[in-house]
Order: structure tokens, then C-alpha cells, then sequence
């Protein structure tokens, strides 16, 4: 040997030269010292046994050098945690590998699979009694729906009836599978032991030797022509998307807030287009308006308002009897729920109801909501009287008109 050979720094494997990965995926040996073949990689298969049952790199790597690639990797086991899997597996595994873990072994002084005879069948019992409630829930949301007027009370009995009898059976079915499981099955638990789930550092460090060859391979760094032609297309991919997002439509900003009202409007009968007076509604009647000049559908979509005539007292709420005019008053059609066109109105009660999820709201009363989805009353349109007996708006709404979501935009 002379003295240029034991001076010379040169790695003689790629692990020795794992300082840097352009440096691995250049050097002419592998990481076990054998020649590096360019273009091939070297499957688990080719690896050599021993070094695939220690899970570690070639004899010839010193351990200062070895990646610190430790994600996944099972750490020691502590005495107590060792006792405890020596106690996991003291039976026999059955064919897959599945030990049955003793009940000593984890904490437990007595087998869970023996039980009380008695306290089996008041188990049973409990269990049975559950599923009997789940054939009555079952029962009488049939019955309900067979048996009660759809109409009576606004719906609301036949929704309780349904609604309760269907919750009745669903609490009752759920407790009792919970209950079964808990008291009858048995409690006994099983353990399968994992195998290492990581490749060795020889493979790793293979995979990455194999990637930065392709790499190279594929000249990426010296074919410049087709680095630019690809960064050109990879820019211009997106482009397709963008004009998909813009096709969904312009993005609605604060017209979902304009509703087409302003002060000194005039409510108009939706049918006729002529604006109302004083004296054109009995009272208990209701008219669908919008503002004199309406036209287009979009601008003035959220314009359908009803006007209500009270007789005298009638209206429970000061602000809303502030809000109108001789006992008349003026509130969205559109319901706060899914938007759904309000119109049919009960005069005894003053109740307005959606048809579309039968929301309804007390409209002597602020308009509140009573029953149903929706999540808050109908918006108040502020009117007053010209000079001439017309109504008109004191102004466009004061809170958004609609689905409740539309507030929150």
C-alpha cells in the first residue's frame, strides 16, 4: 500500500459519502461497496439476508455514519412493559398469529366470559324490554301517520306524533345493541404481534440512489429546450379551471342586501300594478306588493312583500304597530328559512305559514317565528301614508331579506 493510498480521503461507498445525496447518486459503488449498475435498482429480493433480518446497513459502514432515518422504529421496552408482553403471549397463537391475551395480564382477577346466571337473564330481560319500546316507537309513528289530520293544529300533532314515535324507536334499538354488547359479549381481548413496518437503511438509501439516477437520466439540468417547454405547459395547465370558476357566475357582492325598496316607494299590487289605498284591504286581508316600477326579476327578487290589515288592537307588538300605518303593516314574503314564497295566512290566528317546510310566524306578534326550520322572523318593511292615501316605504329593509345564511355573507 502506499503512502498516496492511506492519504487518500476518497469514500470508497456511497454511505460514506452520505453527507451529501448528489454525491451518493454519482459515486460508482453502491452502499455495500459492489459496483453500481446506472439505469437499475436493486429490489428487497437482491438484498443480501443478513442484512435484511438485522434491518441495518452493510457490515463495512461504520455506525457514526449510518442515517438517522428512525421514523417508525419500534424504542427498547421498558421492564414493566416486557413482563406485561411476555404475559400476552404465555398461550399459544391460533393460525393467523393471534394471541389470546390472558385475563391476568391485564389486570383483570377473574375470567369476563363467566357470568352470573341471574344477572344473564335480567340482562336478557333489560335488552328485550328495549327492542319491545323500539316495536312500539315503530307502532305509533304508524299509527300517527295513518290515524291523525295532517291539518289539525297547523300540522304540528302529526309532526309529534311521527317525530316521537321514530325517536322513541331509534334511542330504544341503539341502547339495546349497547346494552347486549356491554353485559352478554364477551370482554376478552386479543393481541397479533406487528412486524417491522420500515424498510432497512440499505433499501432506503437504494431508493434514493435510484431516484437521483433517474434524474440525471433524464437531463433536465443540460436539455434546456425541453426543461422550458415543460415549465411553459406545467404553467398553462391551470388555465382551463379559471375559466371553469368563472363560468359559476359573478360573485353576487351586496346585491343579496338590495331588495329594490326606497324611501317614498309605493306599494304596488303585485297582479294589477296599480299602488294601494288606504281602505283597499278588508280587514284580515292580505296583498302581495312590490315597489311601483318593479320590472326586473333580479333587481327586485327580494322585493315580494305582503301587506296584512288588522283590526284595531289586534297587533300585539309596539315596534311593529309603529312600524305601520293604520293598522296595516308590511313584512318580507320571502321565507327566512330556504326563501320559499309565504302566502298562506290564517286570519283568526294571524299565523303565516311556508308551504314548502311549513314554517310559520305569528304576525301579530312581531312576525316571530312559532314553528318549523326557520331560524328568525320575517324582516318589517317600514310604511306610512302620502299626502294622496298611498302607501309607501319609509325605506328599503333594515336587515337582510331571506335564508338566513345570506346575513352572515
Amino acid at each position: 500500500m502506499t503512502d498516496n493510498d492511506e492519504n487518500d480521503d476518497t469514500p470508497k461507498t456511497a454511505a460514506e459519502a452520505h453527507g451529501s445525496v448528489f454525491k451518493r447518486a454519482e459515486h460508482p459503488t453502491s452502499t455495500g461497496g459492489e459496483p453500481r449498475e446506472r439505469g437499475s435498482s436493486a429490489s428487497a429480493q437482491e438484498i443480501e439476508g443478513e442484512v435484511l433480518a438485522r434491518s441495518n446497513m452493510a457490515p463495512d459502514v461504520p455506525e457514526k455514519v449510518r442515517p438517522s432515518r428512525k421514523l417508525g422504529r419500534r424504542q427498547p421496552l421498558t421492564d414493566q412493559a416486557a413482563a406485561a408482553e411476555s404475559a400476552q403471549y404465555s398461550i399459544p397463537p391460533d393460525e393467523d398469529g393471534t394471541h389470546i391475551v390472558p385475563p391476568g395480564a391485564v389486570g383483570v382477577d377473574h375470567d369476563p366470559a363467566q357470568v352470573d346466571p341471574d344477572e344473564e337473564r335480567f340482562a336478557e330481560a333489560q335488552v328485550a324490554a328495549l327492542f319491545g319500546l323500539t316495536a312500539v316507537g315503530v307502532i305509533v309513528t304508524c299509527v300517527g301517520y295513518l290515524v291523525i289530520d295532517p291539518h289539525r293544529n297547523l300540522g304540528r300533532t302529526i309532526n309529534f306524533a311521527i317525530g316521537g314515535g321514530l325517536t322513541l324507536s331509534l334511542i330504544a334499538l341503539g341502547a339495546g345493541f349497547c346494552l347486549w354488547a356491554k353485559k352478554l359479549l364477551p370482554h376478552g381481548k386479543a393481541v397479533q404481534e406487528r412486524g417491522p413496518h420500515h424498510s432497512p437503511e440499505e433499501e432506503e438509501l437504494r431508493a434514493e440512489d435510484t431516484f437521483f439516477a433517474g434524474v440525471t437520466q433524464m437531463g433536465l439540468g443540460s436539455r434546456k429546450t425541453l426543461r422550458r417547454s415543460l415549465l411553459g405547459a406545467m404553467a398553462l395547465l391551470p388555465l382551463p379551471a379559471l375559466l371553469l370558476l368563472r363560468d359559476l357566475g359573478p360573485l353576487p357582492h351586496s346585491r343579496l342586501r338590495t331588495t329594490g325598496w326606497e324611501r317614498g316607494s309605493r306599494l304596488v299590487d303585485v297582479e294589477t300594478k296599480l299602488p294601494i289605498k288606504m281602505g283597499d284591504i278588508e280587514i284580515g286581508g292580505i296583498a302581495t306588493v312590490m315597489p311601483e316600477g318593479f320590472g326586473d326579476v333580479e333587481e327586485h327578487a327580494l322585493a315580494p312583500t305582503v301587506l296584512i290589515r288588522f283590526a284595531p288592537g289586534e297587533i300585539k307588538s309596539k315596534k311593529e304597530a309603529a312600524w305601520g300605518a293604520d293598522d296595516h303593516v308590511a313584512y318580507s314574503k320571502i321565507c327566512t328559512h330556504a326563501g320559499c314564497p309565504i302566502s298562506l295566512y290564517e286570519q283568526q290566528t294571524h299565523h303565516l305559514l311556508c308551504p314548502c317546510h311549513q314554517s310559520t310566524f305569528d304576525m301579530a306578534e312581531d312576525a316571530n317565528v312559532i314553528f318549523g326550520p326557520a331560524a328568525r322572523r320575517l324582516p318589517q318593511l317600514k310604511i306610512s301614508v302620502d299626502s294622496d292615501g298611498y302607501f309607501v316605504a319609509d325605506g328599503p329593509y333594515s336587515q337582510p331579506v331571506g335564508p338566513s345564511f345570506w346575513e352572515r355573507g
